[in-house]
């Protein structure tokens, strides 16, 4: 009777090994199927404010648009979420008072290449270059990043040194969210699987130290807990502007975008 039960959890703790290991390697494997959600243009813009723009980055060319060219406000330009084709996203800044430059990732809409992150974050560099060359660069220029854009915005704020930045749920790592989400896999195995781990620690004190941090406590995708995080590792307190709703709200959202369209206007200002 002893042997059979060491026999029946011997073949548990088997079967629940392969099923772990199983779970890890389709994590490790699937991973760009799980942290990016490219999709075509949508639908292309037809507001007379919104002109399409191309740019080389690399071997890759990325393409998207920019809102009020002529605007005497501050550059501003925006990386989205994961799942964000940025042609929907154009309408929502024709009455910010700045020329916002809105490209989609490499893989997104008419972006050539795949999505990850060195080819992002290079990209988000090329942008920014693009941006200032093209619109000018004595303007104040503002980098404005949404969910995984948030830690490409971040990248791109080191680099490029912004006057300002707009983070909308930001987060510490990819590592960090997916622990929270995945508690039954080790931190140090999840650290490990990723070969994108979108990672804003090295990066997080060369931020500038007028930011904006849209949020919600209802926030179903990043944790509200890891925000608080993100919010405690930088070295000047940020505005903090919260709003009711979900992860996915859009920017024309009342209690969103009067934060945002303020903290913009403000910007020239400064």
């Amino acid at each position: 009777r002893s042997r059979m039960l060491r026999m029946t959890l011997l073949t548990i703790i088997g079967a629940l090994a392969l099923f772990y290991i199983g779970v890890c390697g389709l994590l490790y494997f699937m991973q760009e199927r799980l942290m990016f959600f490219p999709s075509p243009v949508a639908t292309y813009p037809t507001h007379p404010a919104v002109e399409t723009v191309s740019l080389a980055s690399g071997d890759v060319q990325l393409a998207g648009w920019v809102i009020n060219q002529d605007s005497h406000g501050p550059l501003l330009v925006y990386f989205g979420g994961n799942g964000e084709e940025l042609s929907q996203s154009t309408s929502h800044f024709v009455s910010l008072p700045a020329t916002s430059i809105l490209i989609n990732y490499r893989g997104y809409g008419d972006s050539e290449g795949k999505p990850g992150q060195s080819g992002m974050f290079a990209d988000a560099e090329a942008v920014v270059d693009f941006a200032q060359a093209r619109y000018g660069k004595d303007r104040p220029l503002l980098v404005f990043g949404r969910s995984l854009g948030s830690v490409v915005a971040v990248h791109a704020a080191a680099e490029k040194h912004p006057n300002a930045l707009i983070l909308m749920s930001p987060f510490r790592s990819a590592a960090d969210v997916a622990t929270a989400q995945y508690r039954w896999i080790p931190a140090s195995t999840i650290r490990w699987m990723l070969r994108h781990p979108f990672d804003v620690t090295t990066a997080i004190s060369e931020l500038p130290s007028r930011m904006l941090i849209i949020r919600t406590d209802d926030d179903r995708v990043i944790p509200p807990r890891e925000t608080d995080l993100f919010i405690d590792r930088l070295t000047t307190p940020p505005e903090i502007a919260r709003y009711l709703g979900e992860h996915n709200e859009p920017l024309s959202r009342p209690d969103i975008w009067r934060a945002l369209q303020a903290f913009v206007a403000n910007t020239q200002s400064h």
